[in-house]
């Protein structure tokens, strides 16, 4: 049974569909199987990318552990799996990136932070796991200045 979460697009393979709605085990067994780690949508959103914007964090931890790319950035946004889990308030998924030592420091197209993201959208809880992490308070978003 597929989440509500995630439509299946075009292209989408089993693993990405698994890792987007969150199903741990189907994740396993098709990591198991050989599937491809590094599929991607046809954004450019790779399986960590959909785990970590819905905030699938055991998906998280085993794409992490498998290998998953924590830098991949989707196309034109600059956006990376870091990036995804913080715009989106998933906190525990962003510290299990940061804890994988994803870029803390990663910005969008715009050069907006992680940090900037978090306190645009006043999530609290992911604006101290970054300050925790050391994220940089006095970086600049160019939109901004």
């Amino acid at each position: 049974m597929q989440s509500a979460q995630h439509i299946p697009q075009d292209g989408d393979t089993p693993l990405y569909v698994a890792a987007a709605s969150g199903h741990l085990v189907a994740v396993k067994q098709l990591l198991a199987a050989g599937a491809d780690l590094e599929a991607t949508d046809k954004n450019g959103r790779t399986l960590l990318h959909v785990a970590a914007e819905n905030g699938h964090v055991d998906a998280v931890a085993t794409l992490l552990a498998s290998g998953a790319n924590k830098e991949a950035a989707i196309k034109l946004l600059c956006r990376t799996p870091l990036y995804m889990a913080a715009v989106n308030g998933h906190v525990k998924a962003v510290v299990a990136l940061l804890q994988a030592g994803a870029n803390k420091e990663a910005a969008d197209q715009y050069g907006g932070t992680l940090l900037h993201v978090a306190a645009r959208n006043g999530l609290l809880d992911t604006v101290r796991a970054l300050l925790q992490a050391g994220a940089n308070k006095e970086a600049a978003d160019k939109r901004l200045s």
